[in-house]
């Protein structure tokens, strides 16, 4: 398995109790600050929101005086336009505005050599009954999908979903409810990121929906973080979920995972270039302690299974 290891470049603007990059960060300072981490091999970023204060042209720049290269580009659909969706709002005009920010993003992922383009629909939700046409929406969000993916099949786009935040509730909350749209879109380069915190959040197993995806040949990209479960964290990789986090890495070997393993975390209070060397630490050894036990076979024996966490997580 290769291990490419990637990050989240907001975190190298944060720290020191601050939650969100300042006006002093530019994604290029953010590249600079990155490349100090020990283990880095990649980076992933935002559009548009990282083609605000740098060209791509300087941030081209920036990336060729580093060892890291761009394995995706994340596409955030920006309030407060899309703040009350994008492929399922209601309004036709601002469901295209979408569409093509999408291709825009598209174009961008091809300069920067990748074939990647994840699509985080945080805006395509709701919070009272009634608000939503769940049909409509599915229908327009499927239609939106097949119309990118039939217009690139050079792309593969990837659906990262979160069950909340910022809207109440969200169109495609589960993993089955993402594997649905995939299904119903029925196009070889559509499939899922999926994101450990997120998964927490939704109530989910993240070794159970990896595992599914990861049959379906539809697991594209993978976020790793933890958390206590109620909201979207972003802690440190096994800081609390160990064994469900060995478990994930025994699926993703056992069903050869090839995409990148991005940390998707939140050092407010935390160095953040000492706190993405530890995540890569922390997944290098978990990786390697899995590996160990890749050809156990799950029987229904819990005491089996939870002895051979407890051995893989203390070294026995």
């Amino acid at each position: 398995m290769v291990r490419n290891f990637s990050t989240r470049l907001n975190s190298f603007g944060i720290g020191l109790g601050k939650k969100y990059p300042d006006e002093t960060w530019t994604p290029v300072k953010l590249i600079a600050e990155a490349a100090k981490v020990k283990g880095l091999t990649a980076l992933e970023i935002n559009y548009p929101e990282h083609f605000v204060k740098n060209t791509e042209a300087e941030i081209k720049a920036a990336l060729a005086e580093t060892h890291l290269v761009i394995k995706g580009i994340q596409l955030r659909w920006p309030a407060p336009k899309f703040s009350n969706g994008g492929f399922s709002n209601s309004v036709e005009s601002i469901r295209r505005e979408a569409i093509d920010t999408v291709k825009e993003a598209t174009a961008m992922a091809r300069s920067f050599g990748t074939d990647h383009v994840l699509l985080w629909p945080a805006h395509d939700g709701y919070e009272y009954p009634m608000q939503l046409d769940y049909v409509k929406g599915w229908n327009w969000f499927r239609d939106a999908l097949i119309e990118l993916a039939d217009e690139n099949p050079d792309i593969r786009y990837s659906i990262e979903y979160k069950p909340a935040e910022p809207r109440a509730r969200t169109l495609l909350n589960t993993t089955g409810a993402v594997l649905k749209m995939i299904a119903d879109v029925d196009r070889q380069n559509v499939g899922v990121t999926l994101d450990f915190g997120h998964l927490l959040m939704a109530g989910e197993n993240p070794a159970q929906s990896a595992a599914l995806c990861l049959k379906d040949g539809k697991m594209f990209g993978l976020q790793l973080n933890d958390s206590h479960g109620a909201a979207d964290d972003g802690l440190l990789v096994g800081s609390i979920h160990l064994p469900e986090t060995l478990e994930l890495a025994y699926y993703l070997i056992r069903e050869k995972y090839e995409g990148t393993f991005y940390f998707d975390t939140d050092p407010v209070r935390e160095n953040p270039v000492r706190e993405c060397a530890m995540n890569i630490e922390r997944m290098n050894h978990i990786l390697d302690r899995a590996e160990k036990f890749v050809d156990f076979q799950p029987s229904g024996d819990a005491l089996a299974s939870s002895e051979l966490l407890w051995g893989a997580s203390f070294g026995q």
